[in-house]
């Protein structure tokens, strides 16, 4: 390498490092302006968060001694590792230099009192603090808050980290069975009553077929595969109110276990009436003091049963036709 060669080598690494030195010092620099969005607040401060999405779209969370609940729900349980995971992530939120500080930007942004993607409402040992979560620039969302004209770039948190639903928050399974532990189904609904059993090899039999029938478990088998894992849309509470039709169920289901596990009471699934807004029955099991709303297409095929869902006739058996011999030839 020549003289001159070597000088623009050398010149290259300088503007090299000066460069790297002039992204890095800005980036340092802001790294100690960031400061806390919430001031005074831990996730441990919090003792209650509305989510909003929407008017009609809307889950309050309360703190009862350890655990966290709906108390719009008549305190039904909710996963609490979720609910420290998002506070922890909300009481985490360091910002810099506002990205907007009137009030003319914040409907654009998402973050306003009218518009906004998500809006979070705590109740906190330091006073109450409301969080607008708004667009989303990149890999970070805009937020605000409540209070502050003040809009900042976040990339700790989006939307899909704050779930306005109920089904994000709880267990959504309502009800289990273990089909093979099943020995007899009643089915009751405006039809009738139907009853099946499995005989001693284990194989289900439909009671009181006629001649000339024979049974097609493939229904049953439908009906059994769906609530041996039933989920819900969401609970409805504990106490029975006329709107959810119970003075006369739509369908009721009772599973009798087996005859080794026949002193364990049958499991009885109430299904009651449809709230055509939810598209989704009411549901009460026995072995639960809950009211909740399971889908539709789950549990129609218990209350639209009918007799001739689980028999078809016998097959016809054709008999063979009569060869005639052939002549016997004449000498």
């Amino acid at each position: 390498m020549n003289r001159r060669n070597q000088i623009l080598a050398i010149l290259l690494a300088v503007q090299i490092v000066v460069t790297a030195i002039a992204l890095v010092l800005p980036a340092q620099a802001s790294n100690r302006t960031l400061k806390p969005l919430m001031t005074q607040v831990t996730a441990a401060d919090v003792t209650a968060l509305t989510i909003q999405e929407r008017p009609d779209r809307r889950v309050h969370i309360a703190k009862q001694g350890d655990a966290w609940v709906l108390p719009d729900v008549e305190d039904f349980p909710v996963n609490a590792t979720k609910v420290t995971e998002l506070l922890d992530k909300l009481a985490g939120i360091q910002v810099g230099q506002p990205v907007a500080t009137t009030a003319t930007s914040h409907a654009r942004l998402q973050v306003s009192e009218e518009n906004f993607a998500r809006r979070v409402d705590l109740t906190t040992k330091a006073g109450d603090r409301t969080l607008f979560l708004g667009s989303a620039r990149g890999g970070s969302s805009h937020v605000r808050l409540g209070g502050s004209d003040d809009v900042f770039l976040t990339p700790k948190l989006a939307t899909y980290d704050v779930p306005s639903d109920l089904g994000s928050w709880i267990n959504t399974t309502y009800f289990t069975v273990t089909e093979s532990a099943v020995g007899q189904v009643a089915l009751a609904n405006i039809s009738g009553t139907l009853q099946f059993q499995r005989n001693v090899s284990d194989v289900w039999e439909f009671k009181g077929l006629a001649a000339g029938e024979r049974f097609n478990p493939s229904r049953l088998e439908t009906i059994l595969s769906r609530v041996s894992s039933l989920y819900m849309v969401r609970p409805l509470g504990k106490t029975p109110k006329p709107a959810y039709g119970f003075d006369r169920p739509t369908a009721t289901l009772t599973l009798t276990l087996k005859s080794d596990l026949s002193s364990l009471a049958p499991l009885v699934l109430q299904i009651g009436a449809k709230q055509e807004s939810d598209s989704a029955y009411v549901v009460k099991a026995s072995n639960s003091p809950w009211y909740v709303l399971v889908n539709s297409f789950i549990v129609e095929d218990i209350v639209n049963a009918k007799r001739e869902d689980f028999v078809e006739p016998e097959p016809t058996i054709t008999p063979p036709p009569t060869l005639t011999p052939p002549p016997t030839p004449t000498p």
